[in-house]
């Protein structure tokens, strides 16, 4: 057993049910199989299910056969709270979905609205009340990752990747991505699905060419703060339409979003979140950037090298089925720190350049957290400069420079 598959264990445990987004790919769709076995399958896709779970969501539940895993769960959101009301032990229940949206938007309504309009008041308090500590969505891995623990810039870990005589292509990774689906050719058929059966299909949009123009605007804003007019103009959408399209793309888990930090003392912070794709490969193969060569020549090379650091920091985090708890700063003077990362009452700051920094900028820049750190209560920890060359090594007292290529 994997550690993704003993932190799903743990929060069934916990009476936690486990809702796993699957995207597709070769490695997921094997893990999944691994975790899922000795279940019984009850795919929530086809029309027999969902029209029972229509007619009787309670029904339906009270006479699942335990353990049931149930697949595709986005195809009946409403669904949802009624498992977290049933009672039923939730380590013998397992459920994917391929598009979270509507069941996340769900989720917000019953809590929102404490059971007011539902049939059964009580139940449906039951779950607002609990629907949120209740259900946990876990990212799948996309790939089998290194044996290595999730980053933190402890020294001890840093010291580590110091020692790492490989170094990988970092051009050549950010063009293919993953690998999840395969050459480029499989890359559009999984994209085609994407668009069709988990957006098309299961939310209001209706134009696939219009929302297709949308995602190739999408990927020309990775690494970049979103501009929600900018975005709906280039496609001839409104602002509000582009930030219901953005969330149903990272319901599909294609794209997620980082959240700025809140407050700093005596500063002005960006508000808009910044937006990365899930895979650099499939953010180029949108832009048509097939190999190194365009990608170097790119208007867009810098901000997907900085989706490409972000990729590898957040899944060596998904690969033990966890999510960091980090954010990034920017103010009204346009000083950026990448990533601002909480761990175990300690902030890390992080900052991505590919043509690297001064030690003495940097510090400059990290010591803006300093009021942030102490009005969270937390320790200011080291810094570190992710940068594509150069060695991985510290640059002065709290602050290291990490090579890429050796994460």
């Amino acid at each position: 057993m994997n550690i993704f598959e003993k932190s799903i264990q743990e929060l069934q445990l916990n009476n936690v049910l486990v809702v796993l987004r699957v995207a597709g790919g070769q490695y997921d769709g094997q893990l999944l199989q691994e975790i899922v076995k000795g279940y019984r399958l009850v795919d929530l896709s086809l029309p027999v299910y969902r029209l029972q779970v229509e007619q009787n969501p309670l029904g339906f539940v009270q006479g699942l056969e335990l353990p049931v895993y149930l697949a595709n769960l986005h195809y009946t959101p409403s669904l949802l709270p009624v498992l977290l009301a049933s009672g039923l032990p939730m380590d013998k229940l397992m459920a994917s979905c391929s598009q979270s949206y509507y069941l996340q938007e769900s989720i917000a309504k019953v809590t929102a609205d404490q059971g007011s309009q539902a049939a059964d008041a009580s139940t449906a308090h039951a779950a607002g009340t609990n629907a949120c500590a209740n259900v946990a969505f876990m990212e799948m891995p996309l790939q089998e990752v290194k044996d290595r623990p999730a980053f933190v810039p402890e020294l001890k870990q840093l010291a580590a990747l110091a020692q790492i005589k490989h170094r990988t292509d970092i051009l050549k990774a950010m063009v293919e991505g993953s690998g999840a689906w395969g050459d480029r050719n499989s890359m559009a058929v999984q994209l085609r699905k994407v668009l069709q059966q988990d957006i098309m299909e299961q939310t209001t949009c209706s134009d696939d060419i219009k929302f297709y123009r949308f995602l190739c605007t999408a990927a020309s804003m990775a690494g970049t703060v979103i501009n929600y007019t900018t975005l709906a103009n280039t496609v001839g959408i409104t602002a509000p339409t582009a930030k219901q399209w953005l969330r149903f793309l990272e319901g599909t888990g294609l794209v997620y979003l980082l959240q700025p930090v809140e407050s700093v003392p005596g500063k002005r912070l960006m508000k808009a979140p910044k937006l990365y794709f899930r895979d650099t490969g499939v953010a180029c193969s949108l832009l048509q950037i097939n190999d190194s060569v365009t990608l170097l020549q790119s208007v867009y090379f810098k901000k997907l090298y900085e989706n490409y650091v972000v990729n590898l920091l957040r899944e060596s985090y998904v690969s033990k089925g966890l999510e960091p708890e980090w954010y990034f700063y920017r103010d009204s003077n346009a000083k950026e720190i990448s990533i601002v990362l909480h761990h175990q009452g300690v902030v890390y700051p992080m900052s991505i350049d590919k043509d690297g920094a001064t030690a003495r900028k940097l510090h400059k820049s990290f010591a803006i957290l300093a009021g942030y750190a102490q009005e969270q209560g937390l320790e200011l920890g080291t810094g570190v400069l992710f940068s594509s060359s150069g060695e991985t090594e510290e640059l002065s007292a709290g602050l290291w420079r990490v090579n890429v290529a050796q994460v």
